[in-house]
């Protein structure tokens, strides 16, 4: 999270997941009476975990966000196994928790308080957790584990994003030492007992007071894996939006690789000095480690068209036992949504955040444009309060899960045109990449358009009209995305159909068009060449014997020779090129 290029706070998450369907979804704003309760399915089991009372009042909660401009983005750490252990009599997981909180929170700094509250009165029930959290005015870092058999809520230590830096996480605790920091709770609070906690279970063995006690290396110590599977992602980020006076990729670089874990990294870094766009949290969001140690998109795995993408998971072994791995990407293919936050704290509480939003992988999704004060989209995007659970979205009848295809179904559809890309990068990437850039143009003037409407409603005192009119832009542009990236499918599968590019060509009365083959790289063809000798090596062409060393003797007067310089070259038949 950050200051972005207009002024606001900008804040992005990937939620990376091959099982949760991709989808928005929402809590309505509603008052309840006393005695009335949500109930709780687990967020990544979908079973039923039990109950938690309501509040009078609930806020509306339209994906990462809520009407009063408070955004959450998270990522799983895992951390001690024993402390995400017995859970049984536990209700709130880590996604029922941040959906809980937004519809209570008013401010980041409320959103904290309320995360303490509600596991210390309902249990935590996830694996240690890390929170991105802002209001636009303020943006926190937290990060918290449960307590296992010794207790029902948290652990945690939540801290301050100055103004003007980059905060970023990836499944691994950042914080280490915070006990004088957190001596000013402007800037930093904590639970009481992180350190006692950890003595009394052996996780530590200095004194309760010492100033070097670390959050990360007592309940998430850093290993290879912690760090080349996920610092390194950070690595990346910071590397390409920190200001350079202050951070230097080469400095960290052994321990993003995994081969200096004492190295770390500091938790916040200042941005670097031309104000970040949207854009570019966009871009850094779908990144593939380009032109870096990391890059996977130029070596043998990334075959003839470069691709990025690696099928057999994250470690493998070879024919002699040895044991390697492929890198993890930001923008990967294994992602449910995605969003990039802008928080503006001087706008109308309904219009202060506005999630640009994408389901499936970052990189070849449409984002479309919900205000946190929105409560509708289009079907093809609709999750109602399902969280991605199968039974609810099925009693809700809503397009698509994980097992069922259905064109209607926004996460299907840009499924669809990532598979495309992901066969033929060199072919296809830029066509989709052309297509979201002109998605972006037909938003900027409805956004725009809707902004001012909206705020003009708000001032009339127009409280519903105005939310309507946030509605009516979630709805009109996710429809619109949908129906979009369908054609867009087509367009790809039109123009490299059999591996072709195919072109408009009027002129070609067949077909009206123009085949050719794919391109491949001068290195990529070297590999080929390396790796299969003289398999693939054209035999001379001999039009008269082969002598017993092998050389060709024609007999450059011979009728063969005549007609061969007569023919059609096959490399002219249609059929054998296309």
């Amino acid at each position: 999270m950050l200051g972005s290029a207009d002024g606001n706070t900008l804040l992005g998450d990937n939620d990376d997941s091959a099982k949760r369907f991709g989808a928005v979804t929402h809590f309505e704003a509603a008052d309840w009476p006393y005695g009335s309760y949500r109930d709780i399915y687990d967020f990544e089991g979908g079973f039923y975990r039990g109950r938690i009372e309501q509040p009078s009042r609930t806020f509306n909660v339209m994906g990462g966000a809520n009407e009063n401009g408070v955004v959450i983005a998270e990522t799983t750490m895992g951390g001690i196994s024993e402390l995400s252990q017995y859970n049984d009599d536990k209700i709130l997981d880590y996604g029922s928790l941040i959906t809980a909180t937004l519809q209570r929170a008013t401010t980041a700094r409320d959103a904290i308080s309320i995360i303490y509250n509600l596991t210390s009165t309902y249990g935590y029930a996830s694996t240690m957790e890390g929170f991105s959290i802002t209001d636009g005015e303020e943006s926190w870092h937290m990060e918290l584990i449960g307590r296992g058999q010794y207790g029902k809520g948290i652990l945690y230590v939540a801290i301050r994003v100055p103004d003007g830096y980059i905060a970023a996480h990836a499944n691994q605790a950042r914080i280490t030492q915070y006990l004088e920091l957190c001596q000013d709770p402007d800037w930093c609070v904590a639970s009481s007992d992180n350190v006692q906690f950890a003595i009394d279970r052996g996780y530590y063995d200095g004194n309760v007071n010492d100033a070097s006690f670390s959050f990360s290396d007592t309940y998430d110590p850093v290993t290879v894996s912690g760090a080349r599977f996920c610092e390194a992602r950070v690595w990346y980020i910071f590397a390409n939006l920190a200001d350079p006076a202050y951070f230097n990729p080469d400095q960290y670089l052994d321990y993003a690789q995994g081969k200096n874990l004492t190295n770390r990294m500091p938790l916040f870094v200042p941005a670097k000095i031309s104000k970040i766009s949207r854009d570019e949290i966009h871009s850094i969001l779908s990144s593939k480690y380009q032109n870096s140690w990391f890059d996977p998109n130029v070596d043998v795995g990334a075959g003839a068209e470069h691709s990025p993408y690696r099928w057999n998971g994250l470690t493998w072994t070879s024919s002699s036992g040895n044991s390697y791995l492929n890198e993890r990407v930001i923008g990967t293919q294994a992602t449910a949504w995605h969003f990039v936050a802008v928080v503006n704290p001087t706008a109308y509480p309904p219009m202060r955040a506005l999630l640009y939003f994408g389901v499936d992988d970052h990189t070849w999704s449409p984002k479309v444009p919900l205000f946190g004060g929105a409560n509708n989209v289009d079907i093809s995007y609709d999750d109602k309060n399902c969280s991605s659970r199968l039974a609810c979205r099925q009693e809700n009848v809503l397009p698509g899960s994980i097992m069922e295809f259905d064109w209607n179904s926004a996460y299907w559809v840009n499924t669809a045109v990532a598979k495309s890309v992901y066969s033929e990068m060199d072919r296809a990437a830029s066509i989709v990449e052309a297509a979201r850039c002109e998605f972006e143009d037909y938003l900027a003037p409805l956004v725009e358009k809707t902004t001012e409407k909206a705020s003009a409603l708000f001032t009339a005192g127009k409280y519903d009209s105005g939310v309507d009119a946030l509605t009516d832009l979630a709805v009109r542009t996710s429809k619109e995305a949908t129906r979009r990236w369908r054609l867009l499918w087509q367009q790809l599968l039109v123009t490299n159909a059999d591996g072709c590019v195919a072109t408009s060509n009027p002129d070609q009365l067949l077909c009206g068009c123009t085949k050719t083959s794919a391109k491949f790289s001068t290195a990529w063809l070297d590999k080929v060449v390396a790796d299969t000798g003289d398999h693939y090596a054209v035999p001379v062409q001999c039009n008269g014997y082969i002598d017993a060393d092998g050389h060709c003797q024609e007999d450059l007067k011979s009728i063969y020779q005549r007609n061969v310089e007569k023919s059609i070259s096959k490399f002219d038949i249609n059929g054998v090129i296309h």
